[in-house]
């Protein structure tokens, strides 16, 4: 490595930045002075936010209820037949209707263990469907807690919870997470309802109603997995689609665990201008500089993308 601090006037804040270059890394061309040595450079005084560039989505159910999609209704049909096999077709159709599960979200595992479940439920394995989304709703708390817990370690409960690999106890955890901000009341609620179902499907209950309890724990864990992870239901967390097509963290909650650990990832922090093509992000020409609020930044981006 061959470092050398060089010295580039910014045509955009007017200021003079020292950026230290790595020389072997540079093409012969650059190093003879015929091309530029910084080919796509942010000014560091140029505002910028979190835009998201990962995504899970899966909207198929929304082709039976929208008018003018039958043709492509009729291809997912299709689709989920050969999947699913042809036997009782219809009502392995109908159950997946009544589901009527739709998400574009944070493009981790949930989704993709989701989907298997709903398979499962309506290909008419009801007992596989309800523990299996027990087993992925304590999947979920105990990601939730050991992915942020060492955020938390001036907590009362960092101490109980720091060592341990896994967590069983539903009520202990779902207290903590909520305690930290972690989960909401609301994602806190459904828990609560998606346990009951997990114990009484596990624990031996005469005449217990499977399949209808299936459906019940799985419209509960939906309801986690879209309240906590679904871009669209978090705009405590997201400006959703202020500019058309685009999804920006909100510069306030950028340094809360749950953002850190699962949303983070996800993101790249442009400027107003940024340029997105195929395969690069150019940082824009005369981006605004910062300080600028988030309405400032949206409206800003707004405007760039309608020139």
């Amino acid at each position: 490595m061959d470092l050398r601090p060089q010295a580039f006037d910014c045509n955009t804040c007017g200021q003079t930045h020292r950026i230290d270059i790595d020389f072997d890394l540079l093409t012969p061309e650059q190093l003879s002075g015929a091309a530029p040595v910084l080919t796509n450079f942010i000014c560091e005084n140029v505002a910028r936010m979190y835009r998201v560039f990962g995504f899970a989505l899966d909207t198929r159910v929304t082709l039976f209820s929208q008018d003018g999609l039958e043709a492509q209704s009729k291809s997912l049909a299709e689709s989920l037949r050969d999947q699913w096999g042809s036997q009782n077709f219809e009502v392995k159709l109908s159950r997946f209707k009544k589901l009527n599960l739709s998400f574009i979200g944070i493009p981790d595992e949930y989704y993709a263990l989701l989907r298997e479940i709903v398979d499962s439920y309506c290909c008419g394995y009801f007992y596989p469907a309800i523990t299996s989304a027990g087993a992925l709703g304590e999947r979920i708390l105990n990601r939730l807690l050991i992915r942020t817990r060492d955020h938390f370690k001036a907590s009362k409960h960092y101490k109980d919870v720091c060592r341990k690999q896994s967590f069983d106890n539903w009520d202990k955890t779902i207290l903590i997470l909520r305690d930290w901000g972690v989960i909401s009341a609301e994602v806190a609620e459904s828990f609560e309802k998606l346990k009951i179902h997990r114990n009484d499907s596990i624990h031996y209950n005469e005449g217990y109603a499977i399949e209808e309890n299936a459906h019940s724990a799985i419209m509960e864990l939906a309801k986690i997995v879209d309240r906590q992870f679904n871009y669209t239901k978090r705009v405590d967390l997201f400006w959703v689609f202020d500019v058309p097509g685009e999804i920006w963290l909100r510069s306030a909650q950028m340094n809360i665990p749950f953002v850190k650990e699962f949303i983070l990832p996800h993101c790249a922090k442009l400027t107003a201008y940024c340029e997105i093509s195929s395969t690069d992000i150019a940082a824009g020409v005369m981006a605004p500089l910062a300080p600028l609020s988030d309405e400032e930044f949206i409206k800003a981006r707004k405007a760039k993308k309608c020139e």
